[in-house]
């Protein structure tokens, strides 16, 4: 009887939230300790990690992002049920809050997550091997993702 291979994946995410945490996921990916990362495409050193991606060979998904930061998407032109007043994600409790009542145009998350995954093919010249949710909000009850899918 054949033995059924398991493979562990280790993806460590926020790869491209600040040089120096990008600096730590790549040296954890040289040493075998990550198999992958995700990209925060919003994130203030997305150009370099991917260029670090690319330069090191290093599987890369796309981290989906709706709660920290500033959109991509059309969002980042004016009013969205995604943003506040001052032009960023309502943040993690925020944005679950406007999940909770209602007020989550599901157009607009639509939007922005296409947005993000354009921004990723930009700066990486292909699609992600993955993708995954930024502080999870993907997977809230009657959030986002179970009703445009």
């Amino acid at each position: 009887m054949a033995r059924l291979r398991v493979r562990l994946v280790v993806t460590a995410d926020d790869f491209g939230y600040c040089p120096r945490r990008d600096e730590g996921i790549v040296e954890a990916f040289l040493a075998g300790a990550v198999t992958s990362v995700s990209l925060l495409v919003n994130g203030s050193a997305a150009e370099s990690a991917a260029e670090l991606a690319r330069r090191h060979q290093i599987p890369t998904g796309l981290h989906a992002n709706l709660s920290e930061g500033r959109p991509v998407g059309p969002a980042r032109h004016g009013a969205s049920s995604l943003i506040g007043s001052e032009g960023f994600f309502l943040g993690k409790m925020g944005f679950r809050r406007a999940v909770a009542a209602g007020e989550v145009i599901l157009p607009q998350v639509r939007e922005e997550l296409e947005a993000q995954l354009s921004r990723f093919r930009e700066l990486l010249g292909r699609d992600p091997t993955h993708v995954d949710g930024h502080q999870h909000v993907h997977v809230l009850p009657g959030g986002p993702t179970s009703s445009w899918a």
